[in-house]
């Protein structure tokens, strides 16, 4: 293991330099806003991807002159397992290697069953008295494996591994990242199972972890619209507690029919409405390709005075 660590070290270095390169290349004035930062970022891991894949061309002496593509492509299952345990703990950014990633991919079901009975049998949360740090970093493998189930389709985590996920009131957001881009590497599989969890194993006023089942379900369905996703998301938004993420769903899945179910809704609560939910809501509807000039202004932040026919002219 002891090369095994040195490889995951030298990338982890290579992996840090080049994550600089693309921070660096955003810049202005007064430094980036947060729409330049979050254009920039749309690339991120792509950049990552292209500009990391050389390393593990290059042969290495304490690999015997081995690459480390070719090093971790000769791994059985059971030191690849551990190599990808390892590697989750040293490489910053949840970058899984791709040569591992597809190491663990070609030992089929073995290797994600002895994945997932791992992350089933960890606690998803520190022990009483624990140094959260230690916990985070002990806990890595999980998020790992959690995101390689995506890669590798593997759909029997889904069930499980929700249910372990909504089994805590809130959650951590690395850990939700971490389901979410499981369940975006399943794609349509993903869709059933996430309406289930949030529409049927919620309570009647969705909260906690159901929340990201909807978050979960907007980002799935943008690559692949579908009725039954608009309709699961408009259920979820009227049951929603905080109905500012649900505004933002609708808003983001971009389908044109949520532009009246928005203005409803601002109609409904125009005297109860908070304000970053009624600026979500603009967004969202501005989004969807909707007017807003029709909508009721409650903190009259935006509201002009039109003239009455007659008035202004001399």
């Amino acid at each position: 293991m002891e090369r095994t660590t040195q490889l995951f070290t030298d990338f982890n270095e290579r992996l840090s330099k080049v994550c600089e390169k693309f921070a660096d290349q955003v810049s202005s004035a007064d430094g980036p806003t947060e729409g330049e930062m979050a254009e920039h970022f749309k690339n991120f891991r792509g950049y990552i991807e292209t500009e990391t894949a050389p390393f593990w061309k290059e042969k290495k002496s304490y690999l015997d002159g081995l690459t480390g593509e070719k090093f971790i492509s000769e791994m059985d299952m059971d030191t690849a397992l551990a190599a990808f345990c390892e590697s989750a703990k040293i490489i910053d950014d949840e970058a899984t290697p791709y040569p591992l990633v597809e190491r663990l991919k070609s030992f089929g079901d073995p290797a994600c069953e002895w994945l997932l009975k791992m992350v089933l049998d960890s606690s998803w949360q520190p022990e009483e008295g624990e140094d959260e740090n230690e916990f985070f970093v002990k806990f890595q493998p999980c998020v790992a494996a959690i995101r390689f189930f995506g890669a590798a389709e593997y759909a029997p985590a889904m069930e499980p591994v929700l249910s372990r996920f909504c089994s805590f009131s809130s959650t951590q957001e690395y850990i939700a990242d971490s389901v979410k881009v499981m369940m975006l590497g399943l794609g349509d599989q993903a869709v059933p199972v996430l309406i289930d969890f949030m529409l049927n194993r919620s309570d009647e006023e969705i909260t906690g972890p159901y929340e990201d089942m909807m978050i979960m379900l907007t980002h799935v369905g943008m690559k692949k619209k579908q009725d039954e996703i608009y309709q699961a998301l408009r259920a979820g938004f009227r049951r929603m507690k905080a109905k500012v993420i649900a505004v933002i769903c609708i808003g983001d899945y971009g389908d044109p029919r949520g532009i009246a179910l928005l203005k409803g809704y601002l109609d409904r609560t125009v005297h109860t409405i908070d304000r970053e939910t009624f600026y979500e809501a603009l967004s969202a509807i501005r989004r969807l390709g909707g007017e807003i000039n029709d909508i009721q202004d409650p903190f009259h932040d935006f509201t002009k005075k039109v003239p009455k026919k007659g008035e202004g002219k001399k």
